[in-house]
């Protein structure tokens, strides 16, 4: 009788190891999911203040500006369509030339 009892209590410990295990994924899941989205945002601001990517958003305003500047009236709209898409959430105090400020603001509207 003391070895069913000894393989009962053996059981119910395996039993609870596997539930705890589960509670305890279970909770890291809903950690992952409440964190990791802050976690890519915050890196995703990081990376959209670093120089090289503030400089190569300039430099495709600059080939842009210089594409629309010799673009017919055609041509200027689907530049303007392209720029608007590109460069829709990019914050134009971070281009330091006047002219491709202007030129940014002018495309977007505002």
């Amino acid at each position: 009788m003391s070895t069913l009892k000894g393989i009962v209590v053996g059981l119910g410990v395996l039993i609870g190891f596997i539930a705890l295990i589960f509670v305890l994924e279970l909770v890291g899941l809903g950690f992952f999911k409440f964190f990791e989205p802050k976690k890519e945002n915050i890196r995703r601001e990081v990376f959209e203040n670093t120089q090289s990517y503030v400089h190569g958003k300039v430099q495709d305003l600059a080939k842009h500006y210089g594409e629309y500047q010799k673009a017919d009236a055609d041509g200027r709209e689907t530049i303007r369509g392209i720029i608007v898409l590109q460069f829709a959430e990019f914050d134009e105090k971070k281009i330091k030339s006047d002219n491709l400020r202007r030129f940014l603001v002018d495309m977007r509207g505002f």
